[in-house]
């Protein structure tokens, strides 16, 4: 009923039936022009956070030698940022859905703006330790409001594209981060990666704040893309469906975090080509993240992100016979399974918007964390495999999470009541 005008929103078509006057609310509106600059800004956006991660580590000497203190000591500051990040993400993500996804993304930018000029101003490493926490709140703010914007400002049928074009910037500095460091470091100083990087974040919260529409706040939680069933989602509910990605990402972290040393002492390959088994690694994975994107709106985000953990088991085993077969054969094994493996990402994160649109900033929080988490143990779990029995039970290991993780996928992880009928395929 129209409030001002007391008239009926619906009418009746010729064969009786009742129709709504108006347009459906589309909260995509204005995408079919603003698509190429929404993902230009996400996928940039995504890329300097990404950046940020993977740059830290060639740095750590440098930074343990400007400070005198041992590299243990100078890798807490990996550790406070994971930290901050991980406690950050949860009440964040609250706020941008109480609040709206914009502000939260552009106070994020700026916050992680100012945190890494301070990281590499830093007077003592106790400032430095600070910067970093400062740093890794501003970054959990960031990643997942742009997780969020894009999949509530894509169209339906093309969410997964939008997904994986984003997430692309992220996968992309998996493997630009670290050489980009140890480049700054070898040429100037450790300092100036993250001077520039505290300048191209305050450069990128200018750019988000005059891209996404919405005025002070955004597209709001009130405004659903689909229709979704009453009642509040629990804390339970949103991280029993982001329990997927913890899984994946143990799965491949447990093996990619100790790949390199697996190619050199089980391959047997020379540095140079464990340099570029890691770039078909990198390559594989941005072009497994767009094809899956394309795959799970045609083919739904379910059976995508099912298939995709299923190959990935698969993989695991190849990976470990291909150790000693002849170098190609060991590098095509290594592009096929970042190829087989990332798919999942923007395909799952298509159906999270999906079955979560008004609490998407909170769901894409826990599904951050849980990416840490999965990251975390992989490494640590893979590191006591290697050390006690050899890396030949890490594969053994990510082909038993990656089946879990693609059980739980199918039949456990979003509630059907959530889940929408273009993701449940």
């Amino acid at each position: 009923m129209d409030r001002e005008t007391g008239m009926s929103d619906a009418i009746e078509t010729r064969d009786g039936a009742r129709k709504d006057r108006r347009p459906e609310r589309d909260t995509t509106r204005g995408t079919t022009v603003r698509g190429p600059l929404v993902l230009t800004v996400a996928f940039l956006t995504l890329l300097a956070i990404g950046t940020d991660l993977f740059v830290v580590s060639p740095l750590l000497p440098s930074i343990a030698r400007q400070y005198e203190v041992s590299p243990g000591a100078a890798g807490a500051s990996v550790t406070a940022f994971s930290v901050a990040y991980l406690i950050g993400a949860p009440v964040i993500g609250l706020l941008g859905d109480r609040y709206g996804r914009r502000p939260v993304l552009v106070a994020g930018l700026a916050v992680f703006a100012a945190a890494n000029a301070l990281t590499g101003l830093a007077p003592s490493f106790a400032v430095l330790l600070i910067s970093r926490v400062l740093a890794g709140l501003g970054a959990c703010a960031v990643t997942p409001s742009v997780q969020a914007l894009v999949g509530q400002m894509a169209p339906k049928d093309r969410r997964g594209t939008w997904m994986a074009v984003a997430t692309a910037g992220f996968l992309i500095s998996l493997t630009t981060g670290a050489p980009a460091g140890t480049a700054l470091a070898s040429v100037t100083s450790w300092r100036t990666a993250f001077v520039g990087l505290g300048a191209l974040a305050a450069l990128l919260a200018l750019v988000n704040a005059r891209t996404w529409p919405g005025g002070a706040s955004t597209i709001r939680p009130e405004d659903p893309a689909e229709p979704r069933p009453a009642g509040g989602v629990t804390v339970l509910t949103k991280i029993r469906a982001v329990s997927v990605t913890g899984l994946w990402a143990l799965a491949v972290y447990a093996l990619y975090t100790y790949l390199g040393t697996a190619l050199r002492t089980e391959g047997g390959l020379s540095t140079g080509l464990v340099a570029v088994a890691l770039v078909l690694f990198g390559a594989g994975a941005v072009a497994g993240s767009l094809f899956g994107g394309r795959l799970a709106d045609r083919f739904g985000a379910r059976r995508v992100a099912t298939a995709s953990l299923l190959s990935l088991a698969v993989l695991e085993l190849l990976v470990d016979g291909a150790l000693h077969a002849p170098a190609a054969v060991l590098l095509t094994v290594l592009a096929l399974f970042a190829l087989v493996a990332y798919p999942c990402v923007p395909a799952f994160q298509a159906r999270l918007v999906a079955g979560f649109t008004p609490q998407i900033g909170s769901v894409f929080s826990w599904n951050s964390c849980l990416m840490y988490v999965g990251i975390s143990l992989g490494s640590a779990v893979g590191g006591l495999l290697l050390s006690s029995v050899g890396f030949v039970w890490i594969p053994v290991l990510g082909f038993a999470v990656a089946l879990l993780g693609a059980l739980v996928c199918w039949r456990w992880a979003i509630p059907r009541a959530l889940e929408a009928p273009a993701n449940a395929g």
